[in-house]
């Protein structure tokens, strides 16, 4: 009798433990859990916009970030990557609140034509290199131990300094 009491109180300790964490679940906050790069993830309710498409390859993984230009409008930026972890697709989703700047979308759309088109794309480019090369010896972008790892850093610093 002693022991059928022991294991009900016990088994009532973990039904209500379990119930006390599953209610403790809150959702994240998309913009501060996407400041880094995510493999396979993405933001819930986004629809997410073309930029640039250079094959109709489906992709093998993908990256989202959460970024902000200079007038303060946060958006995601999206990259997809093929088999051999060379980017073939971007997108972007602005907040929904307000559309996303034309010269911010501009200069999104020529971070992978490299840095002749992303100098094009920018009022200064002098100022526009600086801050990507100042971008990347702050973040290590070369020292990145594999060549994704290198490619999202250095995408990063492009969307930083767009």
């Amino acid at each position: 009798m002693k022991n059928n009491f022991l294991l009900a109180f016990a088994l009532l300790l973990f039904a209500f433990a379990t119930s006390k964490a599953n209610n403790q679940y809150t959702d994240r906050d998309d913009k501060q859990y996407f400041k880094s790069f995510r493999k396979n993830e993405e933001p819930k309710n986004k629809t997410f916009n073309i930029l640039t498409k250079i094959s109709e390859n489906t992709g093998e993984s993908f990256y989202v970030i959460y970024k902000e230009n200079s007038l303060g409008q946060g958006f995601y930026f999206k990259v997809i990557l093929d088999k051999n972890e060379k980017p073939i697709a971007t997108y972007y989703s602005d907040e929904g609140r307000q559309q996303l700047s034309d010269s911010t979308v501009k200069n999104l759309k020529k971070l992978l034509s490299g840095p002749t088109g992303r100098l094009a794309a920018s009022v200064d480019p002098i100022t526009t290199t600086q801050c990507v090369t100042n971008c990347h010896r702050t973040n290590g972008c070369y020292s990145k131990p594999t060549e994704t790892g290198v490619l999202l850093c250095s995408l990063e610093c492009g969307i930083a300094c767009a």
